[in-house]
């Protein structure tokens, strides 16, 4: 297997566990059966996937040359859009039913599945390559190099914070509560998110506001 995912965003909370597993030529969905994983069903790929999403009824998968939507009822494949080979595709789920798909070293465009199209939100563009990203709560992590986290809102797409960590990051997740964790070659750290109304009374507080109304 080159990728495996967990089923998010299921609206039913006591639905048994999900997950996608990208094999050399095919999608493999497994259902836990209350004592193991089964296979249920399966779709043929083009190749082994590199980035893998399933969410709500969708499964996104980052090929070498194309991002693919495919339906996980009837395994039907839709290109999102093409790559150029040399990007290590990259997705993270966004709160709304969005996805971050990342089409360039450093840039990543919205994709909305409701609509399966791209999304009204501009890019987010990072200073330098990135190597692992995620989405938390209103906010989009991307590590550009060694020790170096940035973060973007998702509502303007402005970075709004740069954080120093302990050696290079190797991997970034989305935790209960709008928390990130990020592992390092030296650490393993919990980010939480200021709660709005200390963020609200600091601009206030600082005259910033038109940034406390938006």
């Amino acid at each position: 297997a080159r990728c495996i995912c967990a089923h998010t965003g299921v609206e039913d909370q006591e639905q048994l566990p999900e997950v996608c597993v990208s094999y050399r030529k095919k999608l493999v969905l497994y259902a836990h059966g209350g004592r193991s994983f089964e296979a249920r069903q399966e779709f043929p790929t083009p190749d082994a996937a590199s980035a893998l999403v399933w969410h709500q009824s969708w499964i996104v998968a980052g090929y070498k040359k194309e991002y693919t939507l495919y339906s996980d009822s009837s395994g039907l494949p839709r290109e999102i859009c093409g790559l150029d080979g040399k990007v290590n595709p990259r997705i993270a789920i966004v709160s709304g039913g969005e996805l971050l798909l990342m089409i360039q070293e450093s840039a990543g465009f919205f994709f909305n599945l409701s609509t399966q199209q791209p999304s009204s939100k501009g890019t987010v563009t990072w200073p330098r390559k990135v190597v692992a990203c995620a989405a938390a709560g209103h906010y989009i992590l991307g590590s550009t190099g060694v020790g170096q986290l940035d973060v973007f809102g998702v509502r303007d797409q402005k970075n709004c914070q740069t954080l120093t960590m302990q050696g290079a990051v190797v991997s970034i997740c989305s935790a209960f509560g709008g928390r990130a964790i990020v592992a390092s070659e030296g650490s393993l750290t919990c980010l939480d998110p200021v709660p709005f109304e200390r963020q609200v009374k600091k601009l206030l507080l600082q005259a910033r506001i038109a940034d406390a109304l938006d």
